[in-house]
Protein backbone atom coordinates (compact mmCIF):
# COMPACT_ATOMS: atom_id res chain seq x y z
CA UNK A 1 0.00 0.00 0.00
CA UNK A 2 2.66 2.57 1.05
CA UNK A 3 4.70 1.11 -2.39
CA UNK A 4 1.33 2.14 -4.69
CA UNK A 5 1.14 5.82 -2.60
CA UNK A 6 4.75 6.88 -3.19
CA UNK A 7 3.87 5.65 -7.17
CA UNK A 8 1.12 7.88 -7.09
CA UNK A 9 3.14 10.69 -5.07
CA UNK A 10 5.72 10.30 -7.36
CA UNK A 11 3.17 10.83 -10.30
CA UNK A 12 1.65 14.06 -9.36
CA UNK A 13 5.33 15.34 -8.64
CA UNK A 14 6.65 14.79 -11.99
CA UNK A 15 3.13 16.18 -13.71
CA UNK A 16 3.46 19.55 -11.33
CA UNK A 17 6.94 19.43 -12.89
CA UNK A 18 5.98 19.57 -16.61
CA UNK A 19 2.75 21.91 -16.12
CA UNK A 20 5.81 24.18 -14.31
CA UNK A 21 7.91 24.32 -17.17
CA UNK A 22 4.89 24.70 -19.38
CA UNK A 23 4.16 27.46 -17.71
CA UNK A 24 7.71 29.09 -17.62
CA UNK A 25 8.73 28.33 -21.10
CA UNK A 26 8.77 31.21 -22.98
CA UNK A 27 8.73 32.30 -26.84
CA UNK A 28 11.45 33.43 -28.48
CA UNK A 29 12.11 37.42 -27.84
CA UNK A 30 11.37 39.43 -30.97
CA UNK A 31 14.46 41.76 -31.94
CA UNK A 32 12.38 43.58 -34.55
CA UNK A 33 9.54 46.15 -33.70
CA UNK A 34 5.89 46.26 -34.94
CA UNK A 35 7.01 49.29 -37.08
CA UNK A 36 9.76 47.10 -38.25
CA UNK A 37 6.66 44.32 -39.55
CA UNK A 38 4.93 47.04 -40.86
CA UNK A 39 7.65 48.46 -42.91
CA UNK A 40 7.86 44.55 -44.42
CA UNK A 41 4.13 44.48 -44.97
CA UNK A 42 4.75 47.53 -47.37
CA UNK A 43 7.10 45.78 -49.41
CA UNK A 44 4.57 43.21 -49.89
CA UNK A 45 6.52 40.62 -47.16
CA UNK A 46 9.30 40.47 -49.54
CA UNK A 47 11.69 39.61 -46.62
CA UNK A 48 11.30 38.99 -42.48
CA UNK A 49 12.63 41.52 -40.20
CA UNK A 50 13.71 39.08 -37.62
CA UNK A 51 15.74 36.91 -40.88
CA UNK A 52 17.48 40.18 -41.76
CA UNK A 53 18.56 41.27 -38.30
CA UNK A 54 20.03 37.31 -37.62
CA UNK A 55 21.57 37.65 -41.38
CA UNK A 56 23.03 41.00 -40.26
CA UNK A 57 23.82 39.01 -36.62
CA UNK A 58 25.83 36.54 -38.88
CA UNK A 59 27.81 38.98 -41.03
CA UNK A 60 29.19 40.61 -37.23
CA UNK A 61 30.21 37.32 -35.87
CA UNK A 62 32.28 36.74 -39.09
CA UNK A 63 33.92 39.86 -39.08
CA UNK A 64 34.39 39.54 -35.39
CA UNK A 65 36.00 36.41 -35.91
CA UNK A 66 38.64 38.02 -39.13
CA UNK A 67 37.32 35.38 -41.54
CA UNK A 68 37.82 36.84 -44.65
CA UNK A 69 37.08 33.75 -46.75
CA UNK A 70 33.88 32.91 -45.27
CA UNK A 71 32.67 36.07 -45.36
CA UNK A 72 33.09 36.28 -49.02
CA UNK A 73 30.71 33.17 -48.98
CA UNK A 74 28.16 35.15 -49.00
CA UNK A 75 28.69 37.35 -51.66
CA UNK A 76 27.00 35.94 -54.92
CA UNK A 77 28.85 36.63 -58.05
CA UNK A 78 30.89 40.26 -57.41
CA UNK A 79 29.89 42.80 -55.60
CA UNK A 80 28.05 45.91 -56.92
CA UNK A 81 30.92 47.56 -54.88
CA UNK A 82 33.90 46.09 -53.29
CA UNK A 83 37.06 43.88 -54.12
CA UNK A 84 37.03 40.80 -56.18
CA UNK A 85 37.02 37.99 -54.77
CA UNK A 86 39.87 37.22 -56.94
CA UNK A 87 41.59 40.06 -55.39
CA UNK A 88 40.98 38.83 -51.99
CA UNK A 89 42.28 35.33 -52.60
CA UNK A 90 45.54 34.55 -50.40
CA UNK A 91 45.16 37.64 -48.35
CA UNK A 92 44.39 38.29 -44.49
CA UNK A 93 41.09 40.31 -43.16
CA UNK A 94 43.56 43.13 -41.72
CA UNK A 95 44.90 43.23 -45.93
CA UNK A 96 41.47 44.13 -46.79
CA UNK A 97 39.72 45.84 -43.90
CA UNK A 98 41.49 48.36 -41.57
CA UNK A 99 41.06 47.75 -37.37
CA UNK A 100 38.71 51.17 -37.45
CA UNK A 101 36.57 49.56 -40.36
CA UNK A 102 35.58 46.25 -38.42
CA UNK A 103 35.26 48.33 -34.66
CA UNK A 104 32.89 50.71 -36.50
CA UNK A 105 30.91 47.54 -38.03
CA UNK A 106 30.84 46.18 -35.19
CA UNK A 107 29.35 48.52 -32.94
CA UNK A 108 26.54 49.23 -35.57
CA UNK A 109 22.95 48.89 -35.26
CA UNK A 110 21.49 45.20 -36.65
CA UNK A 111 18.63 46.35 -39.02
CA UNK A 112 15.07 44.86 -39.27
CA UNK A 113 14.53 47.29 -42.17
CA UNK A 114 15.45 48.29 -45.30
CA UNK A 115 16.80 52.00 -46.37
CA UNK A 116 14.35 52.04 -48.91
CA UNK A 117 14.58 50.24 -52.32
CA UNK A 118 18.76 50.48 -51.61
CA UNK A 119 18.22 47.21 -49.37
CA UNK A 120 19.67 46.48 -45.57
CA UNK A 121 23.02 48.45 -44.50
CA UNK A 122 25.51 48.09 -41.87
CA UNK A 123 27.52 51.07 -40.25
CA UNK A 124 25.89 53.83 -42.31
CA UNK A 125 26.44 51.88 -45.28
CA UNK A 126 29.89 49.72 -44.95
CA UNK A 127 28.21 46.87 -45.68
CA UNK A 128 24.84 46.43 -47.66
CA UNK A 129 23.13 43.30 -47.72
CA UNK A 130 19.79 42.05 -49.46
CA UNK A 131 16.97 39.03 -50.14
CA UNK A 132 16.41 37.90 -53.29
CA UNK A 133 14.81 34.78 -54.93
CA UNK A 134 14.24 33.59 -51.10
CA UNK A 135 18.48 33.83 -50.28
CA UNK A 136 20.37 36.68 -48.28
CA UNK A 137 23.65 37.95 -49.85
CA UNK A 138 25.99 40.80 -49.69
CA UNK A 139 25.68 43.37 -51.87
CA UNK A 140 28.18 45.83 -51.68
CA UNK A 141 31.43 46.55 -49.15
CA UNK A 142 32.22 49.76 -49.02
CA UNK A 143 36.13 51.30 -47.21
CA UNK A 144 37.61 47.95 -48.04
CA UNK A 145 41.17 48.50 -49.78
CA UNK A 146 41.29 49.84 -53.10
CA UNK A 147 42.33 47.45 -56.33
CA UNK A 148 45.68 48.99 -57.84
CA UNK A 149 43.99 49.21 -61.54
CA UNK A 150 46.80 51.29 -62.85
CA UNK A 151 44.71 54.00 -63.90
CA UNK A 152 47.73 56.46 -63.53
CA UNK A 153 49.08 55.03 -66.60
CA UNK A 154 45.86 55.42 -68.59
CA UNK A 155 44.79 58.75 -70.05
CA UNK A 156 42.28 61.46 -68.47
CA UNK A 157 39.24 61.23 -70.97
CA UNK A 158 39.28 59.74 -74.09
CA UNK A 159 41.40 62.56 -76.33
CA UNK A 160 40.67 63.06 -79.52
CA UNK A 161 41.96 65.66 -82.33
CA UNK A 162 38.05 67.77 -82.04
CA UNK A 163 39.03 67.44 -78.14
CA UNK A 164 37.65 64.88 -75.28
CA UNK A 165 34.63 62.96 -76.63
CA UNK A 166 31.91 63.79 -73.87
CA UNK A 167 30.10 61.73 -71.84
CA UNK A 168 26.86 61.40 -73.25
CA UNK A 169 28.05 60.62 -76.91
CA UNK A 170 28.37 57.04 -75.22
CA UNK A 171 24.76 54.93 -75.77
CA UNK A 172 24.38 52.80 -72.65
CA UNK A 173 21.93 51.18 -71.61
CA UNK A 174 18.87 52.86 -69.97
CA UNK A 175 17.62 52.41 -66.42
CA UNK A 176 14.20 51.08 -67.50
CA UNK A 177 16.12 48.78 -70.95
CA UNK A 178 13.27 50.76 -73.00
CA UNK A 179 16.12 52.11 -75.72
CA UNK A 180 17.97 48.85 -76.26
CA UNK A 181 14.66 46.81 -76.34
CA UNK A 182 13.56 48.76 -79.20
CA UNK A 183 16.42 48.12 -81.15
CA UNK A 184 15.76 44.44 -80.11
CA UNK A 185 12.44 44.89 -81.30
CA UNK A 186 12.82 46.44 -84.57
CA UNK A 187 15.64 43.91 -85.45
CA UNK A 188 13.59 40.66 -83.88
CA UNK A 189 16.64 39.95 -81.95
CA UNK A 190 14.79 36.96 -79.63
CA UNK A 191 17.82 36.80 -77.28
CA UNK A 192 17.75 40.45 -75.33
CA UNK A 193 20.36 39.26 -72.65
CA UNK A 194 22.98 38.41 -75.04
CA UNK A 195 22.21 41.55 -76.74
CA UNK A 196 22.23 44.00 -73.88
CA UNK A 197 25.32 42.61 -72.86
CA UNK A 198 27.29 42.18 -76.70
CA UNK A 199 25.74 45.23 -78.64
CA UNK A 200 29.31 44.88 -80.29
CA UNK A 201 27.74 41.35 -82.08
CA UNK A 202 24.87 42.95 -83.72
CA UNK A 203 26.09 46.15 -84.62
CA UNK A 204 26.94 45.61 -89.03
CA UNK A 205 24.10 42.99 -89.03
CA UNK A 206 21.43 42.93 -88.21
CA UNK A 207 21.55 46.42 -87.11
CA UNK A 208 23.28 48.61 -89.35
CA UNK A 209 25.86 50.51 -87.50
CA UNK A 210 25.19 54.39 -88.52
CA UNK A 211 20.96 53.60 -88.16
CA UNK A 212 19.07 55.88 -85.94
CA UNK A 213 15.82 54.16 -84.71
CA UNK A 214 12.40 56.26 -84.17
CA UNK A 215 10.93 54.68 -80.89
CA UNK A 216 7.39 53.67 -80.67
CA UNK A 217 6.76 56.18 -77.38
CA UNK A 218 7.22 59.43 -80.14
CA UNK A 219 9.69 61.40 -82.51
CA UNK A 220 12.75 61.38 -81.08
CA UNK A 221 15.56 59.77 -82.50
CA UNK A 222 17.41 56.56 -81.10
CA UNK A 223 21.42 55.64 -81.39
CA UNK A 224 23.64 53.11 -80.62
CA UNK A 225 26.74 53.57 -82.33
CA UNK A 226 27.32 57.69 -81.60
CA UNK A 227 27.63 60.00 -85.13
CA UNK A 228 31.59 61.41 -84.28
CA UNK A 229 29.82 64.64 -85.62
CA UNK A 230 26.84 64.75 -83.89
CA UNK A 231 28.80 64.21 -80.69
CA UNK A 232 30.83 67.04 -80.55
CA UNK A 233 28.17 69.11 -81.86
CA UNK A 234 26.11 68.29 -78.45
CA UNK A 235 23.44 67.22 -79.91
CA UNK A 236 23.66 63.70 -78.21
CA UNK A 237 22.51 62.35 -74.95
CA UNK A 238 23.24 58.99 -74.00
CA UNK A 239 21.78 57.45 -76.66
CA UNK A 240 18.95 59.75 -77.77
CA UNK A 241 19.22 62.47 -79.97
CA UNK A 242 18.05 65.89 -78.65
CA UNK A 243 18.05 69.36 -79.18
CA UNK A 244 22.28 71.04 -79.54
CA UNK A 245 23.90 72.51 -76.09
CA UNK A 246 26.76 73.25 -74.65
CA UNK A 247 29.20 70.78 -73.72
CA UNK A 248 30.81 72.73 -70.90
CA UNK A 249 33.57 69.70 -70.40
CA UNK A 250 34.81 69.57 -66.59
CA UNK A 251 37.44 67.36 -65.51
CA UNK A 252 37.80 65.94 -61.56
CA UNK A 253 40.92 63.69 -60.86
CA UNK A 254 40.14 61.09 -63.54
CA UNK A 255 36.92 61.54 -64.56
CA UNK A 256 35.12 63.76 -67.19
CA UNK A 257 31.99 65.36 -66.52
CA UNK A 258 29.15 67.62 -68.38
CA UNK A 259 25.44 68.32 -68.06
CA UNK A 260 22.31 69.32 -69.55
CA UNK A 261 19.70 71.41 -68.19
CA UNK A 262 16.16 71.47 -69.40
CA UNK A 263 15.31 74.15 -66.94
CA UNK A 264 16.73 75.93 -64.33
CA UNK A 265 15.97 73.37 -61.55
CA UNK A 266 15.99 70.14 -63.99
CA UNK A 267 19.39 68.66 -64.91
CA UNK A 268 21.25 65.60 -65.50
CA UNK A 269 24.81 65.34 -65.20
CA UNK A 270 26.92 63.02 -67.42
CA UNK A 271 30.03 61.24 -66.33
CA UNK A 272 32.74 58.59 -67.55
CA UNK A 273 36.45 57.62 -66.63
CA UNK A 274 38.88 55.23 -68.35
CA UNK A 275 39.71 52.15 -66.79
CA UNK A 276 41.88 50.15 -69.38
CA UNK A 277 43.00 50.21 -72.51
CA UNK A 278 41.37 47.26 -75.49
CA UNK A 279 43.74 46.28 -78.15
CA UNK A 280 42.50 46.58 -81.08
CA UNK A 281 41.85 43.05 -81.99
CA UNK A 282 39.91 42.67 -78.94
CA UNK A 283 38.15 45.60 -80.29
CA UNK A 284 37.32 44.14 -83.54
CA UNK A 285 36.69 40.83 -82.25
CA UNK A 286 33.56 42.44 -80.41
CA UNK A 287 32.13 43.75 -83.34
CA UNK A 288 32.85 41.11 -86.00
CA UNK A 289 30.00 42.35 -88.58
CA UNK A 290 31.21 46.20 -88.98
CA UNK A 291 32.36 47.31 -91.96
CA UNK A 292 35.25 49.72 -90.43
CA UNK A 293 38.26 49.63 -89.20
CA UNK A 294 38.17 50.23 -84.97
CA UNK A 295 40.79 53.30 -84.20
CA UNK A 296 40.97 53.48 -80.60
CA UNK A 297 38.85 51.02 -77.31
CA UNK A 298 38.06 51.14 -73.71
CA UNK A 299 37.03 49.40 -70.78
CA UNK A 300 34.96 52.99 -69.36
CA UNK A 301 32.93 53.45 -66.15
CA UNK A 302 30.20 55.52 -67.75
CA UNK A 303 26.63 56.87 -65.95
CA UNK A 304 24.16 60.05 -65.03
CA UNK A 305 22.63 61.70 -62.23
CA UNK A 306 19.34 63.36 -62.36
CA UNK A 307 19.18 64.25 -58.74
CA UNK A 308 17.00 62.66 -56.29
CA UNK A 309 18.06 59.48 -53.77
CA UNK A 310 18.99 56.98 -56.07
CA UNK A 311 22.50 58.50 -56.90
CA UNK A 312 24.80 57.82 -60.17
CA UNK A 313 23.08 55.43 -62.48
CA UNK A 314 26.64 53.77 -63.47
CA UNK A 315 27.85 51.05 -66.00
CA UNK A 316 31.00 49.25 -67.01
CA UNK A 317 30.96 49.39 -70.79
CA UNK A 318 33.70 48.81 -73.46
CA UNK A 319 33.73 51.30 -76.44
CA UNK A 320 35.36 51.35 -79.88
CA UNK A 321 36.05 54.54 -82.18
CA UNK A 322 35.20 53.46 -85.64
CA UNK A 323 35.76 54.64 -89.03
CA UNK A 324 33.02 53.07 -91.27
CA UNK A 325 33.89 53.13 -95.21
CA UNK A 326 31.83 56.09 -96.24
CA UNK A 327 30.10 56.98 -93.48
CA UNK A 328 32.42 58.65 -91.40
CA UNK A 329 33.52 58.22 -87.36
CA UNK A 330 31.22 56.19 -84.88
CA UNK A 331 31.54 55.63 -81.00
CA UNK A 332 30.48 51.93 -80.84
CA UNK A 333 29.11 50.34 -77.53
CA UNK A 334 30.49 46.62 -77.47
CA UNK A 335 30.47 44.94 -74.52
CA UNK A 336 28.49 45.91 -71.25
CA UNK A 337 28.53 45.17 -67.43
CA UNK A 338 26.70 45.95 -64.78
CA UNK A 339 29.19 45.25 -62.51
CA UNK A 340 32.62 46.99 -62.63
CA UNK A 341 34.20 43.92 -60.63
CA UNK A 342 32.90 41.49 -63.70
CA UNK A 343 34.40 43.93 -66.01
CA UNK A 344 37.74 43.83 -64.40
CA UNK A 345 37.35 39.99 -64.44
CA UNK A 346 36.50 40.36 -68.30
CA UNK A 347 39.55 42.16 -68.95
CA UNK A 348 42.02 40.21 -66.61
CA UNK A 349 41.46 36.99 -67.95
CA UNK A 350 40.69 37.60 -72.15
CA UNK A 351 43.13 40.69 -72.57
CA UNK A 352 46.77 39.96 -71.78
Amino acid sequence: MKTLNLKILLVIILSIGNIGVGWTKEKTPLNCSEEDRKTAKFWDNAYNPEDAFNFGKKIKQIIRERNLEKLFTLVHGELKSGPRKQFIKGKDFSDIFSDKWRNNLLASKLPCSPVGWRGFMLARGSIWFHRKHGNWYIRSILGARSENLELSKLPIGWKTPEGLIPPQCFAREWMSSDNFEEFAKKHSIKNYADFFSNPGKYLGRPISTHSLLTPSWGEEKLFLAAPYDLCFKGFLYGGEVGSQAKLNLKIEKNTIKTKKCSSKFSCTQYAYTILANIPLKKCHDLAPHINGKCKQAFLIAVGDYSGGSMGWDMSFNIYGLFLLKGKGKFIVPLKNFSKKNDAINYIKKSIK
